[in-house]
C-alpha cells in the first residue's frame, strides 16, 4: 500500500535547540526546542532502525555503569511520525538517541552540501596488521560514561557521550547529560568528519595541530546556531540589530560550562569586555581549547563584519544607528529581514570553512595554512567576491595576531596557493579512476578503496618516481623516491609490487581519493580531484643520530617520533591537469626540527593529545587522543 503514496520530502525530528538549561529560564526557553529536518531516505538508502540506525549512523545506548541497556528509539513508529518525533525530555533515554541522532544528520549534512561529495569515515586499523578496513557506520553511544566529558574515540570509531551530577544550580538540573548539547554532539560529530577527511591531522606535530581539531569543531558548532532563526531573531530583537555582544549564540555549551564550575559557557566566540584590545594568538598558549579559541575568535569577527555590511543599509533606511543597544524597538519584519541576513551570512562563512579542508596539507597544520586554505577555496568558486568575504576573512586573522609563513602579504593574491610549474597532464591521463556517481554508500566506500589503489599503482608506475628527485613529482608532491630519509620498515597501508627494488617502491600512503563538485553563486561549476598523498620519516632527539639514520634510512632501528610530509594534489576534472598541490615536505630539515623542539618540550610529561612512544620504537599519537582534552571540558 505505501508505493501508493508519495514519500514525504524530510523527516522531522525535535530536539533542544540549546542544552536542557536554556528551557529553566523565562527569556529562553519559547527558542529551545527547535525542530530539525532531515530528508527522507531514498530507495538507494537504508530505511531507519530502531537505534536508531541508517547509512550512517547507529546508535547504541548501552549505560555500562549501570548496566542499563535502553530500549531504542523507533523513529517509524506512527505515533512519532505524527509528531515530529518524541518531545524534548531529560528523563526519557529515546530522546537522548532522537537528539544525538538529528544533529549529527543535520551535521552530516551541512558538510556533504559544503564539499560536494559522500562523507566517509575514517578507516580502522586490523588489529594486528598494517591494514585498515573500511567504517561504515559511526556508533554513538549517547550514555557510555558516568563523568564530565564527551569525546570521539578513533579506536573505537564512535562518539561516546558522559553524564554525571552537578551542585551548580545555575545548570537547571541536578544530572547533566552531555548528549542533550546542541553544541556538543555537533562539536564531536565533526571531530569525526575531519578525522574521516584528514587522518593526520590528530597527531601531535606543533602547538597549531593540537589546537586546529578543537577549533573547526568549535566553528561548526558556533555557527550552527545560527540555522535556529527563532534563537537569531530573539537576540537581534533583543539587542536593537546587534550581534556583538556575548549571548546564547556566541556562547557554547552553556550548562556544561556552568555545571563544570564556570561562569557561563564552557567557551565564547567574543572577548570578555567590550572595547577592549582583542586576544592575539602568542607563543605561550599552548593548550589546545585556548589557542584553538583565538582562531575561532578571528573567524567569528569575520563573520561580524560580514553581517554588519550585509545590514549596514537595512538600518540605514529604517533610521537606525548601529550600536546604539537594545532600547530600540525593531520593527518585526526589520527583525526578520536582519534574521536572514545573519543566517545567510553565518552559512556562507561555515561552507567557506568546510570548503577549506581540501585545500590543506594532509599531516602538519597549522593556522596559516587555514587561512590561505579559506581564501584558495574560496577564490576557485567564487572568483568575484563582490561583498568582500575574503577581505573580511583576512581582517578577521590580522585582528587576531594569525599570519602565515612565507607570505609575502595579506592580499588576497599573495595568500592564494601557487600553482605547481609542471601540469602533469601527461600523466594525469593514464590513470584510471572510477569516478561515476555511486548512490549506494557501501558502492560509494568500495569505488573509493579502488581508487585509492590505482592511485599507487599510478605513483610507482610514472617513470617520473624512478628518476632523481628533481624532476617533476618529486618538486611536486614533495616527497622523496629513494634510498635514505625514509623509514622502509613500517608501510602501514603501502602496497608493493613482487620484485621492486626497495628503493622503486617507496611507502607512500595514499589517504584519499576524491571527488567534489560545487556550484557558485552565479552558476559556477567547480569538479575538482582531490588525492592525499604522505609518507613518514624517523625522527631523533638527538641530531647526529639523525643524521646517521637519514643517511642510512633502510637500517631498521627505532626512532624517537614520526616526522610525516605529502600533498595534497588538486586536480581539475574538466581540464585534466594539475591546479594545486599544497604540500608539506618530507624533506623539510628546518619543518623536523620545529616538530623536533616542540616534542622535546613534552618528552618528560604528556600532552594534552597524550603524545608518547609505543614499544620502543616508533612515537605515535595514543589512539585515544581527545578523552583526554575533552575531560571536564
Amino acid at each position: 500500500m505505501s508505493g501508493q503514496y508519495t514519500a514525504p520530502p524530510v523527516r522531522r525530528l525535535r530536539v533542544y535547540a540549546f542544552d536542557p538549561q536554556a528551557s529553566t529560564s523565562a527569556a529562553t526557553a519559547g527558542v529551545n526546542v527547535a525542530t530539525i529536518k532531515i530528508p527522507w531516505e531514498q530507495s538507494w538508502e537504508e530505511e531507519i532502525q530502531p537505534g536508531p540506525i541508517n547509512d550512517y549512523l547507529e546508535v547504541i545506548d548501552i549505560d555500562p555503569v549501570s548496566g542499563q541497556f535502553y530500549e531504542p528509539v523507533d523513529l517509524n513508529h506512527p505515533y512519532l511520525l505524527a509528531q515530529d518525533g518524541l518531545a524534548p525530555s531529560e528523563g526519557d533515554p529515546r530522546f537522548h538517541q532522537q537528539m544525538v541522532f538529528a544533529v549529527a544528520m543535520k551535521t552530516i549534512r551541512t558538510f556533504e552540501r559544503a564539499l560536494g561529495r559522500r562523507v566517509f569515515w575514517a578507516p580502522r586499523r586490523v588489529p594486528n596488521g598494517r591494514k585498515y578496513e573500511p567504517v561504515y557506520k559511526l556508533r554513538i553511544y549517547p550514555h557510555a560514561l558516568r563523568e564530565p566529558n564527551a569525546y570521539y574515540s578513533r579506536e573505537k570509531k564512535a562518539l561516546l557521550f558522559g553524564y554525571f551530577q552537578t551542585s551548580a544550580h545555575s545548570a537547571g538540573a541536578k544530572w547533566v547529560f552531555t548528549a542533550l548539547s546542541h553544541d556538543i554532539i555537533v562539536h564531536e560529530v565533526t571531530h569525526a568528519i575531519l578525522d574521516g577527511l584528514h587522518r593526520r591531522f590528530a597527531e601531535p606535530t606543533s602547538v597549531d595541530s593540537l589546537a586546529f581539531h578543537e577549533a573547526f569543531a568549535d566553528i561548526v558548532a558556533l555557527f550552527s546556531h545560527f540555522s535556529l532563526e527563532e534563537a537569531v531573531s530573539a537576540q537581534i530583537a533583543k539587542d536593537g540589530g546587534s550581534l556583538d555582544n556575548r549571548s546564547l549564540l556566541s556562547g557554547l555549551a552553556r550548562q556544561f560550562g556552568e555545571a563544570t564550575g564556570r561562569d557561563g559557557a564552557l567557551r565564547e566566540a567574543i572577548d570578555d569586555h567590550s572595547g577592549a584590545a582583542p586576544v592575539i594568538l602568542r607563543d605561550d598558549m599552548t593548550e589546545p581549547h585556548e589557542r584553538g579559541a583565538v582562531l575561532v575568535a578571528a573567524v567569528f569577527d569575520a563573520f561580524l563584519s560580514i553581517y554588519e555590511n550585509r545590514t549596514a543599509d537595512l538600518l540605514r533606511i529604517a533610521g537606525i544607528r548601529p550600536g546604539i543597544g537594545p532600547d530600540q524597538n525593531l520593527h518585526p519584519d526589520l527583525v526578520k529581514r536582519l534574521t536572514r541576513e545573519a543566517s545567510k551570512a553565518a552559512e556562507h562563512v561555515m561552507r567557506m570553512c568546510i570548503r577549506a579542508l581540501d585545500y590543506l596539507p594532509p599531516v602538519d597544520v597549522r593556522f596559516g595554512d587555514f587561512l590561505r586554505a579559506i581564501i584558495t577555496a574560496d577564490y576557485d568558486l567564487v572568483p568575484d567576491d563582490v561583498l568582500n568575504y575574503r577581505l573580511a576573512i583576512i581582517e578577521g586573522f590580522r585582528r587576531r595576531g594569525i599570519i602565515p609563513e612565507g607570505c609575502l602579504s595579506l592580499a588576497v593574491d599573495s595568500l592564494l596557493w601557487e600553482a605547481p610549474v609542471h601540469h602533469l597532464a601527461a600523466d594525469y591521463d593514464d590513470l584510471d579512476l572510477d569516478l561515476e556517481p555511486k548512490f549506494d554508500r557501501t558502492t560509494a566506500i568500495k569505488a573509493a578503496e579502488e581508487n585509492a589503489e590505482s592511485v599507487h599503482w599510478w605513483i610507482l608506475g610514472s617513470e617520473s618516481f624512478r628518476t632523481t628527485e628533481d624532476k617533476p613529482w618529486q618538486e611536486v608532491c614533495g616527497v622523496v623516491f629513494r634510498r635514505g630519509l625514509i623509514s622502509y620498515d613500517d608501510r602501514e597501508t603501502i602496497l608493493s609490487r613482487p620484485g621492486d627494488p626497495k628503493g622503486f617502491a617507496p611507502p607512500v600512503e595514499i589517504h584519499s581519493v576524491r571527488t567534489s563538485r560545487r556550484t557558485g553563486p552565479d552558476g559556477q561549476d567547480l569538479r575538482q580531484l582531490i588525492i592525499e598523498i604522505v609518507q613518514q620519516r624517523r625522527g631523533f632527539y638527538d641530531q647526529n643520530e639523525q643524521e646517521l639514520q637519514d643517511k642510512h634510512g633502510d637500517n631498521p632501528s627505532g626512532a624517537d617520533f614520526v616526522f610525516r610530509g605529502g600533498a595534497t594534489l588538486i586536480f581539475d576534472l574538466r581540464e585534466g591537469h594539475l591546479r594545486y598541490a599544497v604540500r608539506k615536505r618530507i624533506s623539510d630539515d628546518a619543518r623536523l626540527e620545529q616538530q623536533r623542539d616542540f616534542l622535546a618540550g613534552y618528552r618528560f610529561g604528556s600532552t594534552a593529545f597524550g603524545y608518547g612512544l609505543q614499544g620502543g620504537s616508533t612515537g605515535t599519537a595514543l589512539d585515544e587522543p581527545f578523552a583526554l582534552v575533552h575531560r571536564g571540558g
